[in-house]
């Protein structure tokens, strides 16, 4: 591809492509949404009046093999994942995958085949905290020795806030995040990218996990007023022990009144890291106070939603399109094998007892 020519962009999904991505590419130079495909065709058609894109499709696969798209970005519920990213790659074209990765590491070691039968085509994991400031800091100044050897890691999220900044309670609505069969619960949601921070920080693969999931809530309204069971997990808590002997403990509730929100601390063996909510990162000494070393965000109030998921996608679309347009990358994203050691992960957490990966 020319290094003047837009990125053409295909968005599978009408949920949180069009509350997050679409607009995020107003940021993103050389960035074009031409397609949207849902399985409800009025959304996509919704959708694609909203952000000017040209087609409309009701299957993924039909947008994946589009000759108006050079970037598929798979955004539809995660059951889905495998078949879309793969008919992408088939196609020719680069992908772009939401998290969960897949339903199961079987599905993300399919996909990880496909992608290395097309090795000129990138193909991407949308963990977006990678490109966060604070969190990609963290990383840097965990590679320059600050903190000396990395001993253990902490990280949690009590509550999970919902889209209109409630805690999602007992009250919030049914929908496919409650469904285990199609990907849904807070493991998938939210600890796949924590599990990756791990491996993104350290720079060690995950060689044993013990962990568990719950579901306290077991019943939900749909937007009938129907109650729904609720299959996913709505509670996850595991330890991680890296090949580098680091130890991680990752604690998720959707169903915490109150909290911390994002929390994460780092200590080494000469000092700490600590990472609160979106915005703050402090690094102390051993035995000196914590020091406020928050990066700045030039995305910080400038699009909407205004939340680091959405200013660290853009981060990440705008290497994914640079390097699509021919230009180098300066970033570690996730590839399509990261994303399947988190999915090794995650179904060792899902199996509720310790398990050796490696």
């Amino acid at each position: 591809m020319s290094s003047a020519s837009d990125v053409r962009i295909g968005f599978i999904g009408s949920g949180f492509a069009r509350r997050v991505q679409l607009p995020g590419l107003a940021f993103v130079p050389g960035a074009k949404a031409t397609a949207i495909a849902s399985g409800r065709r009025a959304n996509a058609e919704t959708v694609a009046r909203e952000f000017g894109s040209a087609h409309v499709f009701t299957d993924g696969t039909e947008l994946a093999r589009s000759p108006d798209v050079d970037l598929v970005v798979v955004s539809s519920t995660p059951d889905s994942h495998a078949r879309y990213s793969m008919a992408a790659l088939e196609a020719g074209k680069h992908v772009l995958c939401e998290k969960p990765m897949a339903l199961d590491a079987f599905e993300a070691a399919q996909m990880v085949t496909a992608s290395a039968q097309h090795p000129d085509r990138l193909a991407w994991i949308d963990h977006e905290l990678r490109f966060e400031p604070n969190r990609r800091r963290a990383r840097e100044l965990i590679r320059s020795n600050a903190i000396g050897e990395v001993r253990h890691i902490e990280l949690s999220l009590k509550p999970y806030l919902r889209g209109d900044g409630r805690p999602q309670t007992s009250d919030a609505p049914w929908n496919w995040w409650f469904d285990a069969s199609r990907g849904g619960g807070i493991l998938g949601a939210v600890g796949s990218h924590l599990i990756d921070l791990c491996r993104f920080w350290t720079g060690s693969e995950i060689r044993y996990v013990a962990g568990l999931v719950e579901t306290f809530v077991k019943q939900r309204k749909d937007d009938t007023g129907n109650l729904r069971p609720v299959t996913a997990d709505d509670f996850a808590g595991c330890v991680l022990r890296t090949r580098s002997g680091a130890v991680a403990t990752i604690t998720l509730s959707t169903v915490a009144h109150h909290g911390t929100g994002h929390h994460g601390q780092i200590t080494g063996s000469e000092g700490t890291l600590v990472l609160s909510g979106e915005t703050k990162l402090e690094l102390a000494k051993a035995g000196g106070p914590l020091e406020d070393i928050s990066a700045t965000d030039d995305l910080w109030e400038k699009i909407n939603p205004d939340n680091m998921w959405a200013r660290s996608f853009v981060r990440l679309m705008r290497e994914m399109v640079q390097v699509i347009r021919g230009g180098t990358p300066q970033g570690e994203p996730a590839t399509f094998r990261d994303g399947w050691q988190v999915q090794r992960v995650l179904d060792a957490v899902r199996g509720g007892r310790g398990v050796q990966l490696d």
